[in-house]
């Protein structure tokens, strides 16, 4: 983790820089949600104290108290912010695949998440592995976050040609198939190697929809494509 900076927290005082006061307040917000993504994956959501958070942004603990009425605040909002980042990298990858078939966007969006997860690994130890520590809200939290990724799914129905068979949550037993692997290898501290398991994830969540022959099909050409 980088090491907090050193600027004198009271350091930003209304007017002081010519800044407007709410670009001032944004500024010293968006540190505070970046701090605390960084200091809670790197010593866990339970162990993170505001003090913790306020110094690595440098912000005081008057601005923390104005903006957030406690730690557990200020990581749902981070968290929410995270899961948006995470969600738009997803699509994007979806949609960048849009002239192939289902399987292959969907393969496309879980090596979009799967890059930023690798490359990003606070984002990936927060956002997979300390929300499940932070109580019940933020599972909460996590469970609904989930959920948003399950209408890139919908397709499947259709695409499988046994739609009207499949059980109404295989678009969230598919999700948690593979968020459960992704959780299993930050935690393990693989989080950087996450790219490795692409091939799984793509069966995981391909297999309810076609079966594991045509699943174990797509996640060859996967592997072959690197």
């Amino acid at each position: 983790m980088d090491s907090p900076p050193t600027s004198d927290p009271q350091s930003l005082p209304g007017g002081r820089h010519g800044l407007p006061r709410a670009y001032e307040v944004r500024s010293q917000r968006e540190r505070l949600l970046e701090a605390i993504v960084r200091v809670s994956a790197a010593k866990g959501y339970e162990a993170t104290t505001v003090t913790d958070v306020i110094e690595y942004a440098g912000v005081s603990r008057g601005a923390f108290d104005e903006m957030f009425s406690g730690k557990e605040e200020c990581f749902l909002e981070a968290y929410e912010a995270v899961f948006d980042v995470l969600i738009a990298h997803v699509a994007a990858g979806f949609e960048s695949a849009a002239e192939q078939t289902w399987p292959e966007q969907i393969a496309a969006g879980l090596r979009a998440l799967v890059e930023l997860l690798s490359t990003e690994a606070d984002i990936a130890r927060m956002a997979m592995v300390e929300v499940t520590a932070a109580g019940d809200a933020a599972r909460e939290r996590y469970r609904a976050a989930l959920a948003r990724f399950t209408p890139f799914l919908e397709q499947g129905r259709t695409y499988s040609g046994q739609g009207d068979d499949l059980p109404a949550d295989t678009a969230r037993f598919a999700v948690g198939g593979a968020t459960s692997m992704i959780f299993d290898e930050v935690r393990a501290g693989r989080g950087p190697e996450l790219k490795r398991i692409l091939p799984d994830l793509v069966f995981a969540v391909l297999m309810p929809y076609l079966g594991p022959e045509a699943a174990e099909d797509e996640m060859r050409r996967v592997t072959r494509e690197g």
